[in-house]
This record gives C-alpha cells, structure tokens and sequence, in this order.
C-alpha cells in the first residue's frame, strides 16, 4: 500500500520508534533528542525534545503531523503547534490493546495500514508468549527507577501490565500514578523477589534484602512501543529460569523462582 505524502516529526524517543514500527519511518524529518531507534533516527534534525521546542527549525522542516508523549510537552508549545496548523498525535499508551489502538490510528493517518498490520501481528504472537510462560506462580518484582529520592514504578503502565501477563507482579502502590516517589521504610516493609533497574541507571539499587538483581536496556523497558514486548518476554525468561539471574545464589534455592515448561 502506497504511503500518503505526510511530513512527520516526533517530540519523545518513544514517538520516533512508534512511527517507524507503524511503517512511517520514511515520512521521518524531524525527531526529538535522544532518538536513537531506529539507528537511521540519528540523522535526523532534532527539533527539541519535552523542556523545550526548536520552533525554528519546525518552520522550516514544515511536518504536517506531530506525534508527541502526552505527558511530556509544556501546553505553551503545544499551543503554538495548534496554531501553526500542524495535525498533532498524542501518545501514552499503558495497555498492549492502547498501544494497538494507537498503532491503528497513527498508521491510518500516514497510510501505512498494512505495514501496522504486521507489527500488530507481531504483538498479538508475542502476547501469547508471554501468556506462556505464566506457570501459574507469580514473581514479585521492585522495579526502581532512581534513588535520590528513591523513585519505583507502580502497576499502572505498560511494563508492568505486560510483565503480569507471564505471571510477574508488581508490589508496589502508586495508587493512579505510574511511579511515585517512596520511602526506604515503605520498601523494607515491601514483600520482593527480584529488582529491576535499567542497565543505564547511575546509581546502585536499595536492596537490603539482597535480592537478585536484573538489569535491563533502560530504552526497551520504559519507552511504551513494540520493542518493550521483546524486553519484557527477556525478563520473563530469565525470572522463570531463576539461576540466570545475577545475584541467584545457594541461598535463593531455599524458594526457588517458578521455572516454566515452556521456556
């Protein structure tokens, strides 16, 4: 299916990998900063990123959509995009069916069904995967995202949505917000099997209990596109294959993480 002549920019890393995986990647010619996927993203202009715009080089690059992070742009500039006429996408997906939805009505606008198809397809078989591998015994998960404060992400966004399909679960209440701000008080008291931090993460994790620690590409696990899929089925196998883990040592074998047949 031909692709409609629309000029696209993208204003979060995560909007950049969301139209390249529904088949825009073409129709790319301004990207936010830190886009770095596809690898072709980086020569790109950057036209700014959530603290600010380059409303210049917008001008001049002239996309005819936006797509942006809804929570991640000041309303001043969302304002003045409205008035340059630009149609703008917004984007937040914190369901596998949202990121499809989104996925749908992104690709309806470049022209580009057939190629969303394809990746829908792809997450729908990978859904299934993870599916699979939930033995029936769930694994509790502290996900942390920084330390001073100490930052943990709650149960309300995609990764940890997509990492209870394989029967991981998150401890941790945020109540409506997808991380908050805690105590080291509120996570000693926190029952735990595993931590996850992102393998960019400068900063070593709380972990009084010793628990075995995970370390993943802080990229694929935080930013809401199809690679976050890929990442979560890597947790989920190395979770039900406990002695993968770092930090897995004689100790942990007195409860043994669930291991899955079919992994």
């Amino acid at each position: 299916q031909a692709a409609q002549a629309v000029r696209v920019a993208t204003l979060s890393p995560h909007a950049t990998e969301l139209v390249w995986f529904a088949g825009g990647g073409d129709q790319l010619v301004g990207v936010s900063a830190f886009s770095d996927f596809p690898k072709s993203a980086a020569n790109l202009p950057s036209i700014g990123d959530a603290s600010a715009i380059d409303r210049e080089r917008i001008i001049s690059l002239d996309p005819e959509l936006l797509v942006y992070w809804s929570n991640g742009i000041r309303p001043s500039d969302l304002a003045w995009l409205r008035q340059r006429g630009i149609t703008l996408f917004a984007s937040n997906p914190l369901t596998l069916d949202a990121l499809v939805n989104e996925l749908q009505a992104l690709a309806k606008q470049l022209g580009t069904e057939a190629s969303a198809r394809k990746t829908i397809e792809a997450i729908r078989r990978k859904e299934k995967q993870l599916r699979a591998l939930d033995n029936g015994r769930p694994v509790r998960m502290i996900h942390q995202l920084w330390d001073k404060p100490l930052i943990v992400m709650g149960k309300q966004d995609l990764l940890p949505r997509t990492l209870k399909l394989c029967g991981i679960e998150n401890p941790v209440e945020t109540g409506s917000m997808p991380s908050a701000t805690v105590s080291r008080e509120y996570l000693l008291a926190v029952r735990a099997d595993i931590i996850l931090v992102a393998k960019q993460a400068l900063f070593e994790p709380f972990n009084p209990h010793e628990l075995p620690l995970l370390r993943e590409d802080g990229n694929s696990i935080h930013r809401a596109t199809p690679r976050l899929l890929d990442a979560a089925l890597e947790i989920c196998r190395k979770v039900r294959d406990g002695s993968k883990l770092p930090g897995f040592t004689e100790r942990n074998k007195a409860t043994p993480l669930p291991t899955s047949s079919a992994d």
